[in-house]
């Protein structure tokens, strides 16, 4: 053999060396990239539930202070009062004049009803322990469904809870 011919084999033998470890960086990188878009995917996907979780606390937490200022005014009416059943009463929300009894309800209707537009299976208790007179203390609470909410003693895995005690 002559050594020209040795060294063109070696050559043919070094560019299809080439050409595999070139391959290999190739898919190496495409594997990569995959996988940097992947991480990216997931995180963006948590940003945006993070967001909506946000979004339900800031809610729920305006609700409570309205419901609140309202049980406050009048806490005696509010005792065992929000339930599904309850009828908005002639416009009393809407400037028509309702008493104290009708204005609770329609208070009452109406956050029940928007909380099934802003929190998935909301529900939305006020409750006194006793009777609601002064000096007793009555609990509002509200949770919701919310699959990153964590559990603790006031609250199962899988449901935001928020709670607020005012002593009447």
């Amino acid at each position: 053999m002559s050594l020209v011919s040795m060294t063109g084999a070696q050559t043919m033998h070094q560019t299809a060396h080439q050409q595999g470890l070139a391959l290999i960086e190739v898919l190496l990188s495409l594997g990569l990239s995959s996988m940097m878009f992947l991480v990216l995917f997931t995180a963006q996907t948590h940003s945006q539930k993070v967001l909506i979780y946000s979004g339900q606390l800031h809610y729920a937490n305006g609700l409570l202070d309205q419901v609140a200022t309202q049980v406050w005014a009048y806490p005696h009416h509010y005792d065992g009062l929000i339930s599904d059943s309850l009828m908005l009463e002639r416009g009393c929300l809407k400037g028509n004049q309702c008493n104290l009894v009708e204005m609770t309800q329609a208070w009452a209707t109406h956050w029940q009803q928007s909380l099934r537009l802003h929190l998935p299976s909301a529900q939305l208790n006020i409750e006194c322990d006793g009777a609601c007179t002064q000096g007793n203390s009555l609990t509002i609470s509200l949770t919701w469904i919310q699959s990153l909410a964590v559990f603790n003693d006031q609250c199962e895995k899988g449901m935001a809870c928020i709670y607020l005690d005012i002593v009447l």
